[in-house]
């Protein structure tokens, strides 16, 4: 109201020199009585007229003038003054639980470029279509990168339609120090969900075989290969890559074809051990001939079809019998509920049978005109090369016991009790069922092993989640819940393909189609620099639309996040001032040029200057809570802004400026 009133000032200056000059004519009229004043009216009447006619006008500008002083003086020392915003709340915290739709809350927006309350602050949010683009959150040690961005981000994911069981949330979570586990967990718990929560850790009943799922050998082997140059580095030869996925897939296959069964350790010791390996050959070659299946009639099955049915009984229609393969589980359930079956050769009745010789035969060319060929010196250096992986399930029998379970772990009759532990479903049953699948596995108890398993577990994860891709395609009626992927310290487990088809770079590139929401925190450019070969790193970040920078420590990452923000044109001011002499002569007291006249002259220019929006001084400079964003709601990219975080611990309902006023930040 005040500022529209100044806005008006010459307006104002002329209404209050009217009311002034009204009373002043009223109160002190003009002379006339004045004896020199009336010589002139007598002597010179037009000067008399004109003395008369000038004091009525002085009387209406007088005030005129000085009104005028002093308005725009009030105007120019206080209200021109740039006013300090009030720090005013924004709109009320929408809760997680009671969200329709889903958006993520990444925090409050008050001046985009400056730091500073706002009379108008906002949210700033992420609608669904913008998180299947991806989020990376990058921030220093001691920024908050975990406190004020990864626990409120999977808050508001986790808890959104907690309790409808066909719309909830699951995913993976991965993480290095131990703690952000029991938060994941604390989250569940507080909104309903925490039977959804599964943990995989050394002290945990899961068992988790990488190896154990429906991909090939080659595939198996490819990944393993993949896995491998990345924790120790990709060699300039591929010859080495090569013939680690192929020693890795023949050892493969060959336990798929002997006892549909294959774990890390097993590939391991066939590796190190070449007489191990032949007598698998053997074994599996006795397997193939004896392989038998069990028959039983209809009228049998039906009296323990609750039980059978877990043994994988299918109908044939040609024996019209049930069938199964033969395994020991299996004969001691028949045998002990006194069943009635009958036993067939695998030849008579499977013609898949014929594969699996073929497959076994391909095992032993390889092994008998290929490896056993190959110069000691080189097999050894082959050997090596991937036995400095595969040992790691060797010498720690924690972890052999929970990652490579023998084949009983898997059996529904042997582990009844779950006396082997109990197997971890796969990572598409735990998708579709909103499970949350964490690996709990501190980088402090095996910085390398843990490296691994996140990595293997991720792998897996992906796979499960682009398998989503034709479902979703040929079901577009039907619901697909969303999934998230969460990793915190994400350069422990980043990889990259290059020209390969795997890495992470062709996942998150591909994260949108089947409803993946990729948050990952890292703590710099840098970090991922050093862990990643080349350059790959730049193609990996581009893959994240939505980029968080909290405070930076080094100067590449500080320079990078300025680059990404870009660059736009301002007005910069530049000033000038020059001094001029006349009649200059030499002192003879100061032995100086001086002179009796002199100009000083200063000038102001504008110009078009192209700058950067933030620059790397405002990245290392930021305090906690700070962030600047680079948001894309997957239509369009917003512009770099200042945003104020949301702490876990805080109420989100109150300010940045309320919340560092009481000393909660």
């Amino acid at each position: 109201m005040i500022r529209q009133i100044f806005k008006m000032r010459t307006f104002l200056a002329c209404v209050l020199a009217a009311v002034t000059g009204m009373v002043l004519y009223f109160c002190y009229p003009f002379p006339g009585q004045n004896f020199f004043l009336e010589l002139i009216f007598l002597w010179a009447r037009p000067v008399f007229q004109g003395l008369k006619f000038f004091y009525t006008l002085f009387l209406f500008t007088t005030p005129y003038i000085l009104y005028s002083f002093l308005i725009s003086g009030v105007y120019i020392f206080t209200l021109k003054r740039p006013r300090r915003g009030k720090a005013r709340k924004p709109p009320a915290y929408p809760p997680a639980t009671t969200r329709k739709d889903l958006f993520v809350v990444l925090g409050e927006v008050h001046n985009p470029r400056r730091p500073g309350p706002s009379e108008t602050p906002r949210w700033l949010t992420i609608p669904e279509r913008g998180l299947f683009t991806g989020i990376a959150v990058f921030g220093a040690v001691g920024s908050g990168k975990t406190s004020t961005c990864l626990y409120p981000y999977a808050e508001q994911i986790l808890s959104y339609e907690a309790a409808n069981p066909e719309k909830r949330i699951g995913g993976l979570v991965l993480e290095v120090k131990g703690d952000f586990c029991r938060k994941v967990r604390g989250i569940l718990a507080r909104v309903g969900r925490q039977d959804d929560y599964v943990e995989i850790s050394l002290g945990s009943k899961y068992r988790y075989n990488p190896l154990h799922n429906s991909l090939d050998a080659y595939a198996l082997a490819y990944s393993t290969a993949a896995l491998i140059n990345n924790l120790f580095g990709r060699s300039k030869e591929p010859f080495w890559q090569q013939a680690y996925t192929n020693l890795v897939k023949f050892i493969i296959l060959l336990h798929q074809v002997a006892y549909d069964y294959v774990t890390l350790f097993d590939v391991y010791e066939c590796t190190i051990s070449p007489e191990i390996l032949e007598q698998r050959i053997g074994d599996a070659e006795l397997r193939c001939e004896e392989r038998r299946f069990l028959l039983i009639l209809p009228e049998n099955f039906l009296k323990h079809v609750a039980a059978l049915k877990l043994f994988g009984f299918e109908y044939d229609e040609a024996l019209a019998m049930y069938r199964a393969r033969e395994t020991q589980g299996l004969r001691a359930f028949v045998d002990t509920n006194n069943v009635e079956y009958e036993c067939l050769a695998e030849s008579v009745i499977d013609p898949i049978g014929t594969d699996r010789y073929e497959k076994l035969a391909a095992v032993k060319r390889w092994f008998y005109n290929d490896w056993r060929r190959i110069e000691p010196k080189l097999r050894t250096s082959i050997v090596e090369g991937i036995s400095v992986f595969l040992s790691l399930f060797d010498d720690n029998p924690v972890v052999k016991r929970t990652f490579c379970p023998p084949v009983e772990c898997y059996d529904p009759v042997e582990n009844r009790d779950f006396r082997y532990g109990v197997p971890l479903p796969s990572f598409s049953w735990l998708i579709e069922k909103g499970a949350v699948c964490a690996l709990n596995f501190p980088v402090g108890m095996n910085p390398g092993l843990a490296r691994a398993l996140g990595v293997m577990m991720k792998l897996d994860f992906q796979r499960a989640v682009l398998n989503r891709i034709p479902e979703i395609e040929a079901q577009p009626e039907r619901y697909f819940r969303q999934v998230l992927f969460l990793c915190d310290e994400y350069q422990h487990f980043a990889t990259v393909g290059e020209s390969e088809p795997t890495g992470d770079e062709k996942f998150f590139s591909l994260s949108r189609q089947p409803k993946c929401i990729p948050i990952v925190a890292t703590q710099s450019f840098s970090s991922l620099k050093s862990t990643l070969p080349g350059e790959t790193w730049r193609t990996l970040v581009q893959t994240f639309r939505t980029k968080v920078f909290l405070a930076l420590s080094d100067d590449f990452s500080a320079k990078a996040a300025s680059g990404l923000c870009g660059r736009e044109e301002r007005l910069k001011a530049g000033y000038n001032f020059s001094e001029s002499g006349h009649d200059a002569h030499i002192s003879l007291l100061t032995g100086k040029a001086v002179s009796h006249r002199a100009n000083l002259s200063a000038s102001k220019t504008y110009s078009l200057r192209s700058d950067d929006r933030f620059d790397m001084k405002t990245f290392t400079e930021l305090k906690n809570a700070q962030a600047i964003v680079l948001a894309y709601d997957g239509f369009n990219p917003h512009p770099p802004t200042l945003c104020y975080l949301k702490p876990y611990y805080n109420d989100p309902n109150l300010s940045y400026f309320e919340q560092l006023a009481k000393g909660q930040l």
